[in-house]
């Protein structure tokens, strides 16, 4: 790795580890909505701050000894919304699959993002008891991921559309920040191609379940498209790199200096045999590290790659073994410096930090 990039890198994570204390990180029962759930209160969020590699300036201009930047890798866990999530009978089952999940994975050091829908944020608010968090420190589940574990917490949908009638990101953010002290600005799943979506998101969207809550995420990641939720996976977004998409649709694709919804890539992440043609996340970090090693990649862009780790596999223990072999495969690149595993957050800092909020588009094609 070029030494002033690794330098830089090292000054950054000291940095980040100075100011994020900790490192801040199956039933279809009848939908059981009429719980307790936290009073909303008004708030409001505050407004923060393409298929082509973009040109712009670069970030590392001295070479020494190896150029190569790393590839920067994220475990997003998705929880997804089921009604069992939210009945205080199922819910101590799956918080201590839960936990059992994280100490299983916690040797490989890895950065996870913890992707969240509203109906196990309804468990975690009506669940909770001081029995039940003597195993935890007497601290909630996700604030104890976060503290011991570092784990950091997402506004998740599942597959990406706000649930008409029912929630939507907004109600889904308050309530997470209800019960996760460090809950993140980030959004896991998007739909790409929808505008109506996009604008809501970019200009703030307001609450169902809390409608004086208002929120504008920072963070977008896993974008699908509009197909995903009929079953077609073949369009959902498979690039590499950090930008500020202009739109839904084809602006998608094209950098906006002055947009406000920064997207963090996933990569290809056939892990779990499911996505058709695409590869695995071990398949294409080797390729893009073959591809800058080879001179035919932008040595001095920021590359990502996500895995994603379905529920499937958080809560049935006899599965872990599959995602630890994953985990096995890329610890000799983890080991060369070759992959920095990070988290979303994380991903954004670098990228303004080490990249200069460079943009990179990065889309293999065969």
């Amino acid at each position: 790795m070029n030494r002033i990039h690794a330098i830089l890198q090292l000054m950054f994570f000291l940095s980040l580890a100075c100011s994020i204390t900790g490192l801040t990180a199956d039933d279809q029962s009848t939908d059981n909505r009429s719980v307790d759930l936290p009073d909303a209160s008004p708030v409001q969020n505050e407004q923060p701050t393409a298929p082509a590699i973009v040109e712009t300036a670069p970030v590392v201009t001295e070479a020494v000894d190896n150029p190569i930047p790393p590839v920067y890798v994220t475990v997003a866990l998705h929880i997804e919304d089921l009604p069992v999530y939210a009945r205080c009978d199922a819910y101590p089952d799956f918080r201590q699959k839960l936990l059992q999940f994280a100490e299983a994975i916690a040797p490989y050091n890895t950065a996870v993002n913890l992707q969240i829908d509203y109906e196990f944020f309804v468990g975690v608010s009506r669940c909770e008891t001081p029995a039940i968090q003597v195993d935890t420190q007497n601290l909630n589940v996700l604030d104890f991921l976060t503290e011991l574990y570092g784990y950091e917490i997402d506004a998740h949908q599942e597959g990406g559309w706000d649930i008409e009638g029912r929630d939507n990101y907004a109600d889904i953010r308050y309530l997470g920040g209800q019960v996760a002290t460090a809950i993140s600005e980030n959004v896991g799943g998007l739909v790409w191609d929808d505008p109506a979506q996009w604008a809501t998101l970019a200009s703030g969207e307001r609450g169902l379940q809390y409608p004086e809550f208002t929120w504008t995420p920072q963070a977008l990641t896993l974008a699908v498209s509009s197909q995903h939720h009929l079953g077609d996976f073949t369009d959902d977004d498979i690039a590499s790199g950090v930008w500020i998409p202009k739109g839904a649709g084809n602006d998608f694709w094209i950098h906006d200096p002055n947009g406000s919804l920064i997207y963090i890539g996933p990569g290809e992440y056939d892990n779990w045999g499911s996505r058709g043609r695409k590869r695995s996340t071990l398949e294409f970090v080797q390729d893009i590290l073959y591809q800058l090693k080879a001179g035919a990649l932008d040595q001095n862009a920021m590359y990502t790659a996500t895995i994603a780790v379905p529920q499937r596999i958080i809560f049935h223990p006899e599965e872990h073994a599959e995602l630890l072999a994953i985990f096995d495969q890329l610890a000799p690149l983890a080991a060369a410096g070759d992959l920095v595993y990070v988290t979303y957050s994380q991903a954004v800092e670098i990228w303004q930090t080490l990249y200069h909020a460079r943009p990179n588009i990065y889309i293999h094609e065969p």
